[in-house]
């Protein structure tokens, strides 16, 4: 292929003077990150010693569509290579939550198959088909859409990169956040594989290889396989038929095929892949109960019990859990991609990215985390305290495809790329949900729903160019577009059951569920089908401009911008909760600095963003069941600065610090809350929530590693310790605790739910030791310590507390011993 020169962006001279809310903030920023590319270049003795790389290892990424220095990318970028991932025990997406500042990965507590990935404080709110996320996942450049399903798949992998910032120029899906990028090893030329087994703590059992075969100079095939069977991390500690069982475990499998052609002036890459899991369900762990009132219903029935279940939690390990419903979680992907590069002449290459994923998944779980029948995907039984085999699962498959058509050139002065991108969704869920919503009297209430139900369609479409001009050695400039349109498409199928009292046995043959969709006349849909559609668009871009004095230092700045398509709520059943919600868009405004002094290495960015009509599902509720309705509610301003840094002591000694301080917090959100405290409003009040923080991000995130190699003879083979902590403070669980104040009349009550919202500081310990080519052989050996200290920290939530007036949490893993040892040949 061509080798087309290395774009570099930075910040434009007019964009200091934009008046924003926060630009001071920049503006210091500024000052600082120029003036220390200034101090380092006057401090350097030499410039030949300024120029020069040190040892630390040159990492290469993709963030621009070609591959280059992760140092000369005037983007801020986390770079993690196979060696980096196996070390940190990277093996699933939840992994990363506590190994890379200003980025977390949590989940709603009931699944583990579903990741949310938040990036400088952008996170969705819902994880629903109709609603895009924040943070797109490619795999091999494909995005994987919807969220279900990608924690697989992290075996035989070459990077994963982070991007962090608006990405509404070259990846084929616009997002507001970023961009997490997996890429698995590919075919090469060597004679080469490995096979790898690990046993562990949990009854852990594990087996993975790769064979790597080149057929010709022309044509290699890679093919790459995992297995692993683990018990659960939880324990069900209930009074009832299930204590003892384990919940949270995992039984995972996945087979990867990879198949390169290769010429002068042509190359194809065909990937395909599959994955499963099938896994009892984790679940919630309730922290806090905060009963409400909703009309005439009241929730009492389960109120004492469930006040005594929360106490009980405070008293002993979160992993412990109290259930009355096993759940059960399977998912199954199906990928395949197909790259092709085509040399026009030695400075053009066309290239065109295919790919298609189908997922599977069907949940069943306990949603409330007590041993009462409170709420659930699936059917509680009515006549026995513990359910087994619940039936109605969530049951979701979605098959996407999408195409990818690049152009690329360069001169003498420019490096530029266009193309065009498309792609299209078309998925469909099904499931049932049981609710208890209060007491009529002195008899429980409850509420039975399927929804979401329905179908979905979406398809893409976009058209980008980007350029950056080189006006010397020093000085480039770079200017991107993009034009993206979104056809969203739904047909709701959503029903529900008015609420039993009392609660009566309830089956779905028996007791079929009526249906709760409205025309837009208010009538019952006959069919029990409503569709609606809409179409999104919105250009976005990048300007940029960058310095780089010599080869060892870059600083930039850049405007970018990023939007989030509208859509339609899937929960939807009348006119107000199929309203479309429009698109969101963000405005980030960054400055960074990246340099190497021969053993060390730093990288600093300073942002600004700019949030606006931030979606956000909201409960509705309409008296006999509870809806939800997603809206523009917000605006924001989010601003941060991240630093990180690499230090080679020695040739046997690295260290490795990475901060990040995001501050974010709602500039304007007017919104409705619920009124269970003054009898002459209604029962939805308007309600000021500007100025709270978002939920699940912390202030503050830090990660310290330290690499030691220890000295040994060549015939022992090398000895390594690598150790690392992860920390961040506190943060909130709840976006609205606000709103406690309508919602919670007794003020004991209302002051534990404030309480109970807040997560503490908390801090993870990793230790590793790797024996690679023991004794001069084949064979390399790992022990691994996860959690040392068997920290038991919130990664996400499922809050209820709202609606149900529940608290609930969703626990990292517990401290885990893995044992490894890899045959190479």
């Amino acid at each position: 292929m061509c080798e087309l020169k290395k774009i570099r962006r930075g910040f434009p001279s007019t964009a200091a003077s934009s008046p924003q809310p926060t630009m001071s903030f920049l503006a210091a920023a500024i000052t600082t990150v120029i003036a220390t590319g200034f101090t380092t270049q006057v401090n350097a003795e030499e410039p030949e010693q300024a120029e020069r790389r040190g040892p630390i290892e040159e990492v290469t990424v993709t963030a621009r569509r070609r591959e280059e220095s992760a140092q000369d990318v005037p983007i801020a970028v986390t770079v993690m290579n196979s060696d980096q991932l196996e070390k940190q025990n990277i093996v699933e997406l939840e992994s990363l939550g506590t190994k890379v500042p200003a980025v977390t990965i949590s989940n709603t507590g009931t699944s583990s198959n579903a990741p949310i990935v938040a990036v400088r404080g952008q996170r969705p709110t819902d994880t629903t088909l109709s609603l895009d996320q924040s943070i797109p996942i490619y795999f091999n450049d494909v995005v994987m859409t919807p969220s279900q399903g990608t924690n697989l798949a992290f075996y035989d992998l070459a990077n994963l990169q982070i991007l962090k910032g608006p990405q509404g120029t070259l990846f084929g899906r616009n997002s507001t956040g970023g961009a997490l990028l997996i890429t698995p090893a590919k075919p090469t030329n060597e004679q080469e594989g490995y096979v790898q087994m690990k046993v562990g703590d949990y009854n852990l059992v594990g087996l993975e290889g790769a064979a790597n075969m080149p057929i010709s100079d022309n044509l290699q095939i890679r093919v790459a396989g995992r297995a692993l069977q683990r018990d659960g991390y939880q324990e069900v500690v209930a009074d009832n038929q299930l204590n003892g069982q384990d919940l949270w475990d995992e039984d995972s499998k996945g087979m990867r095929i990879g198949v390169n052609y290769e010429t002068n002036s042509f190359s194809n890459l065909f990937m395909v892949a599959y994955d499963e899991n099938d896994m009892i369900a984790r679940a919630p762990t309730i922290s806090a109960f905060a009963p409400i009132q909703v009309g005439a219903l009241t929730q009492v029935s389960y109120g004492t019990g469930v006040a005594d279940a929360v106490t009980r939690q405070a008293n002993r390990s979160a992993h412990d859990v109290e259930i009355d419903l096993l759940g059960r979680e399977k998912v199954k992907n199906t990928f395949a991609s197909n790259t092709t590069e085509f040399d026009i002449s030695d400075d053009m290459t066309i290239k065109n990215i295919f790919g298609y994923r189908k997922v599977e998944t069907s949940r069943t779980s306990d949603a409330d985390g007590t041993a009462f029948p409170i709420s659930s995907n699936g059917l509680s039984s009515r006549t026995s305290a513990v359910t087994l085999d619940p039936v109605g699962a969530e049951v979701i498959e979605a098959e996407q495809l999408s195409n990818e058509l690049q152009l690329l050139g360069s001169t003498d002065k420019i490096e530029w790329i266009t193309g065009v991108y498309w792609y299209q969704m078309e998925a469909s869920q099904d499931g049932f949900t049981q609710v208890f919503s209060g007491n009529v009297g002195p008899f429980p209430a409850l509420i039975y729903q399927s929804a979401p139900i329905g179908d979905v369609d979406n398809t893409a479409y976009g058209v980008f160019g980007e350029a950056t001009y080189h006006f010397n050695d020093e000085w480039a400039a770079t200017l991107g577009l993009r034009q993206s349109w979104d056809e969203r498409s739904v047909t709701v199928r959503n029903q529900k059951q008015e609420p039993q009292n009392p609660a009566l046995p309830f089956t779905l043959a028996s007791d079929p569920l009526a249906c709760a969709v409205t025309d837009v006349n208010g009538n019952p849909e006959p069919d029990c089908a409503r569709t609606e559609s809409e179409t999104f668009s919105a250009p976005t871009g990048r300007a940029s401009v960058s310095y780089t004095p010599d080869d060892a230092t870059l600083i930039y700045g850049s405007i970018s911008t990023g939007y989030r398509s509208g859509g339609f709520n899937l929960r939807g059943v009348d006119n107000v909760t199929l309203t479309p919600f429009e698109e969101e868009n963000v405005i980030t405004y960054e400055v960074g600095h990246k340099a190497e002094w021969g053993n060390f290495r730093t990288d600093v960015a300073a942002y600004v963003q700019q949030y606006d009509d931030i979606q956000k599902t909201v409960s509705v509720s309409t008296g006999s069941s509870f809806e939800t309705s997603t809206i523009n509610a917000a605006t924001a301003t989010i601003q941060g600065i991240e630093l990180n840094a690499m230090w080679a002591v020695t040739d046997d000694l690295l260290l490795t610090l990475g901060y990040a301080y995001t501050d974010a917090s709602y500039d304007e959100w007017d919104t409705e809350v619920r009124n269970a405290t003054d009898p002459t409003l209604p029962a939805y009040v308007p309600h000021d929530a500007s100025g709270n923080d978002f939920e699940f991000l912390p202030e503050n995130t830090a990660t310290v590693s330290a690499s030691y190699t220890f000295p040994t003879a060549v015939e022992t083979g090398d000895i390594s310790l690598t150790a690392s902590v992860y920390w961040q403070d506190e943060m909130v669980n709840f976006a609205i605790p606000s709103q406690f104040e309508n919602t919670i009349a007794d003020p004991t009550l209302r002051a534990a739910a404030y309480q109970s919202i807040e997560v503490d500081a908390y801090a993870v310990a990793n230790l590793r030791i790797d024996w690679r080519a023991m004794l001069n052989s084949d064979f390399d050996s790992s022990l691994t310590f996860s959690n040392i200290t068997d920290e038991e920290y919130v990664s996400g939530g499922f809050n209820q507390i709202d609606s149900l007036g529940l608290v609930e949490s969703a626990y990292g893993p517990p401290r885990t011993i893995v044992a490894s040892l890899r045959y190479n040949f």
